[in-house]
């Protein structure tokens, strides 16, 4: 059974948001930042989904000294350790990956002195980031090579002069719901008065799937009044183009955030209707 039930998947399902229906990747500012150059992908040694995971781990963890860093790889290694999917020594090893990271960047001085093996280990535990979003967990067959680590530090300082530039996030997560809960999601960052999501993509314009994910973490985070926040503005910042897109809350008409409120709380029925009858 394939229902849309995360934000990110809804964002890729013009049926359920048509493109006549909300505001278009042209109706965004775009602000290119220095350098403006473009990060390839082609001669990385791991996937591009690999690289943003470990992009924006990193910059939570390096840059804003994020607590709760390791509670979602955590949260799943300890899940498939009760369901004897993995061994003991398969959860230990996560754990002791983990307070090496934590002595590597304890005196870091700048995003340039992290290491290899600090990158190294943040592949490893992103491995099991991305198991607790797919439910499988996939152990990493190579690790980011000279070449592919030097793209992830450059686009970790990246992240670090946009927030310069932009405002520090004023929190490093935030959640969107339905009211039923069965369409949901985890933005990236809110600064102050703005929405912003991270994407590390070659694309160099504004993707409608980027357009539909500000959407909807807006209108199932803020406009039904589920975070407190008042937002302003909504955001892209893609750290391989080193580009900036935006828009104001004022330039959107008020029937586009009740449209795609309304389009989610109706594929959240489905996907309750459709789960009980599965369940059943």
């Amino acid at each position: 059974m394939k229902l849309p039930i995360t934000i990110t998947q809804i964002a890729h399902q013009p049926k359920i948001l048509p493109l006549n229906k909300i505001v278009k990747g042209s109706d965004f500012t775009i602000k290119q930042l220095n350098p403006n150059t473009v990060i390839s992908k082609e001669d990385e040694n791991i996937r591009p989904t690999e690289v943003e995971t470990i992009v924006d781990y990193l910059s939570r963890y390096v840059l804003l000294a994020y607590a709760h860093a390791f509670d979602v790889a955590n949260a799943k290694a300890k899940q498939d350790l009760i369901h004897g999917i993995i061994p003991v020594k398969e959860y230990k090893k996560l754990l002791d990956q983990e307070e090496r990271l934590r002595y590597l960047v304890k005196d870091l001085s700048d995003v340039d002195s992290l290491s290899d093996e600090a990158i190294y280990l943040a592949t490893d535990i992103c491995a099991w980031e991305d198991a607790f979003r797919s439910g499988r967990y996939v152990k990493p067959k190579v690790h980011p090579d000279k070449l592919t680590t030097g793209h992830i530090r450059t686009m970790i300082q990246r992240v670090e002069k946009f927030f310069e530039e932009f405002g520090w996030p004023t929190r490093d997560a935030f959640f969107a719901k339905t009211e039923n809960g069965f369409v949901s999601g985890d933005g990236d960052y809110l600064l102050k008065h703005t929405l912003l999501d991270l994407k590390v993509s070659v694309q160099n314009t504004m993707q409608i799937s980027w357009v539909r994910q500000l959407l909807l973490y807006y209108t199932l985070g803020f406009y039904n009044h589920f975070n407190k926040e008042d937002i302003e503005r909504l955001m892209i910042f893609n750290a391989r183009t080193n580009s900036v897109f935006s828009i104001n809350i004022t330039d959107i008409d008020p029937s586009v955030f009740k449209f795609v409120y309304d389009a989610a709380e109706k594929q959240s029925k489905i996907n309750e209707r459709e789960l009980q009858k599965y369940i059943n």
